[in-house]
């Protein structure tokens, strides 16, 4: 590929990083894959003026290890009905494979990829698959939520079962149907899937950031949604001791310390750091399912990437995530590698934080380095477990052999317990979960026990953050981003 400059290095803040992202050379236009019942599928891209030849490499079920020719590779060199199409008429792709894939393009003499690419197969395109409804368009400022396509009678030869998943409090019609989903491939969020949080911190982790929905913390660029970390000083002109009041857009409860603080009068002052967080809360909730999610972690020391499933309702306590909290996957740098976690987190509290979480310790192949390119972050979440894969592979099962409810660290249970006994073996995530894209940076509780600049629950604890970051500070910024290509939600 040619030369390009690196976003990430030039980039300090996301508002920044969009525009650069709309004047950088060509990027390869994301493949579209359609698979066809009983045999058949096909890899297209859009014709544009410039593109003289497109090249299809792919495997079935198995990773394409780095840019190897794979089971499929094909030059195109001629256009069709204004796409650039690779067929396989006699493939036969079922329900769960998934094709792994890189393609390449000859844009004005020059060579683009797009790698990494993966797509699971979940439904059939052409006359045997469901027609669906499509959504109609939702204006900007719209208020109505989203809801998923009904789905008519399903052929039964794509192998349709009658599925466990509950979306938005109501039974789904067909096991391994997509109920939610997101690219990001529009210039602003979907206010008919997402809400963007405003506001400050708070129990039980105390981060030590205020979210706000603005374009230097989280933007849409070249199909990503792109988090990024900036700071109190450059966003709102304020210093850690003067006064802040999100106003009127604030999410939080109105005139509590959620939305306005004044620095001068609390000993910390002012968060230090301004981040993102965007919830799909009010337009969609789910039980049981599997979730994809295509994400670039972060790099830089105490920023935690948040791809969550949060309880929707508190049905087994109100604070401290006795309701539950399912951490997809997470991140945190370690001795110049990236570890990477999940967690059923069931207490705010060490060391029954811990108690369910698995990590991946960081080996330094660049296969694994989370930070530097796109990978493939899945949760299966049955009545019975959760299991956490990345790219494929299974890193983490929690659940099955033990309740939930019987959870305890060194003779101390959870102090839900009784009530989690109230449901069922697999409670508190036996109840209607939403998703959370955001970052956050320190705080309480959640760097526990790792080495920092700061004592835990210290009166002065954002301001050691602070001094450990500035005199990193542009530095620090550029690795604190966190880039979502794609959310997919299908049920089980």
């Amino acid at each position: 590929m040619p030369n390009m400059p690196d976003l990430s290095l030039i980039a300090w803040s996301c508002g920044l990083l969009c525009l650069i992202s709309l004047a950088r050379g060509y990027e390869v236009p994301k493949a579209k894959i359609e698979v066809f019942y009983p045999k058949g599928f096909e890899v297209s891209i859009p014709h544009e003026e410039g593109i003289t030849l497109f090249a299809f490499h792919g495997k079935l079920n198995e990773e394409m290890e780095g840019l190897e020719a794979g089971t499929w590779a094909r030059d195109i060199v001629k256009v069709k009905d204004g796409r650039w199409i690779f067929r396989d008429r006699n493939a036969v792709l079922k329900p769960g494979d998934i094709l792994y894939y890189w393609t390449y393009v000859i844009y004005n003499g020059l060579g683009y990829r797009e790698d990494d690419g993966s797509y699971v197969v979940n439904s059939y395109s052409g006359n045997n698959s469901p027609a669906v409804t499509p959504r109609p368009p939702v204006s900007p400022d719209s208020t109505t939520s989203w809801s998923f396509p009904s789905v008519p009678d399903i052929d039964i030869r794509s192998g349709c079962e009658m599925p466990k998943t509950q979306v938005n409090g109501a039974p789904t019609r067909c096991a391994g149907q997509l109920v939610f989903e997101d690219e990001f491939s529009g210039s602003n969020l979907d206010p008919s899937k997402w809400k963007a949080e405003r506001r400050f911190s708070g129990e039980p982790d105390y981060e030590f950031n205020v979210y706000v929905n603005d374009k230097d913390t989280i933007c849409l660029a070249n199909g990503h949604a792109i988090f990024a970390t900036t700071t109190m000083k450059k966003h709102f002109h304020r210093g850690t001791t003067d006064a802040l009041d999100l106003g009127e857009a604030c999410t939080g409860a109105a005139n509590t310390h959620d939305c306005v603080r004044n620095g001068r009068t609390r000993n910390d002052g002012l968060p230090p750091i301004v981040t993102a967080q965007i919830t799909s809360k009010q337009a969609f909730s789910f039980k049981f399912g599997r979730v994809v999610v295509r994400a670039k972690m972060p790099r830089a020391n105490w920023v935690t990437p948040q791809i969550w499933l949060q309880p929707k309702y508190p049905v087994y306590g109100e604070d401290n995530y006795k309701s539950g909290q399912i951490r997809i996957a997470y991140t945190r740098p370690s001795n110049g590698k990236i570890d990477l976690y999940a967690n059923a987190l069931l207490i705010g509290d060490e060391p029954l934080r811990s108690a369910k979480r698995c990590v991946k310790t960081g080996t330094g192949d660049i296969t694994e380095d989370w930070s530097d390119s796109f990978h493939n972050y899945t949760l299966e979440w049955t009545p019975r477990q959760i299991r956490w894969l990345v790219d494929g592979q299974e890193f983490c099962v929690q659940g099955s052999d033990k309740a939930f409810s019987e959870t305890s660290v060194g003779g101390t249970r959870l102090p839900q317990t009784s009530k989690l006994e109230e449901g069922s073996g697999l409670a508190p995530f036996d109840q209607e979960f939403y998703v959370t894209f955001g970052l956050s940076v320190g705080g309480f509780n959640e760097y526990q026990f790792d080495e920092k600049p700061w004592n835990e629950r210290a009166p002065q604890a954002q301001k050691d953050l602070w001094k450990a970051i500035k005199p990193m500070r542009d530095h620090w910024l550029d690795e604190g981003q966190m880039k979502i290509d794609f959310i997919k939600v299908y049920t089980i």
